[in-house]
């Protein structure tokens, strides 16, 4: 199969049926959510906004929620400081940790030197940390497999007239040389929104940014044009889409997007929707409304798809993902203490499929959705406050998806299906896995540079069943036929899954 990444193809795919961004098992039950939050009691929260992050910190295979927590930290009339970790056992149940002495804003975790630890950075409003371990608006720290030891690695993040403080926080390989980069957006007003290279050796150079107007916040990387260069979704009051040009460099791409008020847009995502490899984006529109919008084919102009959604309401924020793993986008809203799932059937229509209400007030405060408990679905995890409307404070829930797995499976959930992926780049490969019993299991990752039946190179094996691996792709051939394979093992049997083809470039 050949692949075009251009105009054309997109002209070819948006309008047209065609399969689902992602490889799909065909499982259409609705689903279904239970609370499961033993161990998120601590430590206390305060108010205000934060960022949630789902992530395997200590490579059990069990994923681990992951903040820098909200107003309340450090030790402000709370005892939540630093880095704060509750380790998943992949049944539902946490055990909190905490390190450092800063704090509130947004968090994004990978591997930053390539060493295969998980590593963590954020942007703060609360610098209140010393020996440049959270002592400045941004930072970055090197983990060593745990989840409990980080070394700061950070110099140069946040020195460019950031002073006011920064949130929402994303890792993304930028300019495309096999390192991870950082990006972040400014908390509230003033602090614009900021790029930053990875020199690799715990030094950072600024490759874009600017100071001033209001944001809303919120961060998410993607990639909207599929040319293998990383964009993102920022919630700034200057613009929402900014396309990357490989280099460190991003122009805006907002076009006919309606427009985002004095805040910035409210609520963004991006993810593959109709399967054109090419990102879409959801947000919360000036009424409260839910939104998506796709780029229309040959242009750079958006396009409404929101049939069956709100258009207008209470909602705060927004996250598209498969939600009941038939391989289409859906989408999870969250706001006034309500969170609703909507359902894409492919051909433009949104169904509801599930919904259910935290205790009031319920203003939002972070929300992250991934499978944390084995059962090849997205599991929810939402903070929003509690309590009476003046005395109120956040708190953290997990809603654990309740479908029992009926065989071993696995099935890769990223990169969609015809995506752009630059050799020698940094790219992430995620899967879920559907294990009965919820038993022990271990993942191998290929690749194929020529169709789907191989032959297979490695990618890595033995590796912790947690849902995503950070690869570097180094090919003997550019092509647009190359395909990945996953296998899950475990004591009794395997499950295999191919997915492709994608489109390696130079």
């Amino acid at each position: 199969m050949h692949l075009c990444t251009g105009s054309l193809a997109a002209a070819a795919m948006v309008w047209t049926a065609h399969q689902p961004p992602f490889s799909s098992v065909r499982d259409t039950l609705p689903p279904r959510y239970v609370e499961s939050s033993t161990g998120l009691e601590t430590p206390r929260w305060d108010g205000g906004r934060s960022m949630l992050k789902l992530a395997d910190l200590n490579l059990d295979g069990h994923p681990d929620l992951v903040t820098v927590g909200d107003h309340g930290s450090p030790f402000v009339n709370t005892d939540m400081h630093g880095i704060t970790v509750w380790f998943g056992n992949g049944a539902g149940q946490w055990q909190p940790y905490q390190d450092g002495n800063f704090g509130y804003g947004g968090v994004a975790v990978g591997d930053v030197n390539n060493d295969g630890l998980p590593d963590v950075g954020w942007g703060v409003h609360h610098n209140y940390g010393s020996g440049g371990y959270g002592d400045r608006v941004m930072g970055v720290a090197l983990g060593d497999g745990t989840g409990r030891n980080w070394t700061p690695w950070d110099q140069g993040l946040g020195v460019d007239g950031q002073s006011w403080g920064m949130f929402g926080t994303e890792f993304a390989d930028i300019n495309v040389d096999g390192l991870l980069d950082i990006a972040s957006v400014s908390f509230g007003c003033c602090d614009g929104f900021h790029a930053y290279l990875n020199n690799g050796n715990g030094t950072w150079t600024r490759s874009f940014g600017f100071l001033g107007g209001n944001s809303n916040m919120d961060i998410t990387a993607g990639d909207v044009n599929n040319d293998g260069y990383p964009d993102f979704a920022v919630a700034h009051q200057n613009g929402t889409i900014y396309l990357g040009d490989g280099q460190g460099g991003f122009t805006l791409g907002d076009e006919n997007l309606p427009g985002g008020g004095n805040l910035g847009r409210k609520g963004v995502a991006l993810g593959d929707v109709n399967g054109d490899a090419f990102d879409d984006l959801s947000l919360v529109n000036s009424a409260g409304g839910v939104e998506v919008y796709l780029q229309a084919p040959g242009s750079s102009q958006w396009v409404l798809w929101s049939d069956g959604l709100p258009t207008s309401g209470s909602w705060q924020a927004t996250r598209l993902a498969d939600m009941n793993g038939d391989g289409w986008t859906d989408l999870v809203a969250f706001g006034d203490k309500r969170l609703a799932v909507w359902l894409f059937d492919g051909d433009r229509t949104w169904t509801g499929a599930a919904t259910f209400t935290l205790p009031g007030p319920g203003d939002y405060s972070s929300m992250v959705v991934g499978d944390a408990t084995h059962n090849g679905r997205p599991d929810i995890a939402i903070v929003a406050d509690e309590g009476s409307i003046f005395s109120s404070r956040n708190k953290l829930h997990f809603f654990r998806e309740t479908t029992l797995p009926r065989a071993l499976r696995i099935r890769i959930s990223g990169p969609p299906r015809y995506r752009t992926i630059r050799e020698g780049a940094v790219f992430f490969i995620d899967w879920r896995c559907a294990i009965p019993g919820n038993v022990a299991s271990e993942v191998k990752l290929e690749l194929s540079e020529a169709g789907r039946f191989g032959p297979w190179i490695t990618l890595g094996e033995h590796l912790p069943n947690n849902g995503r691996y950070q690869a570097i792709v180094n090919v003997t051939q550019y092509n647009a036929d190359a395909y990945i394979r996953a296998t899950v093992t475990t004591a009794t049997g395997s499950a295999v899954d191919v997915a492709g083809p994608f489109s390696i470039l130079p």
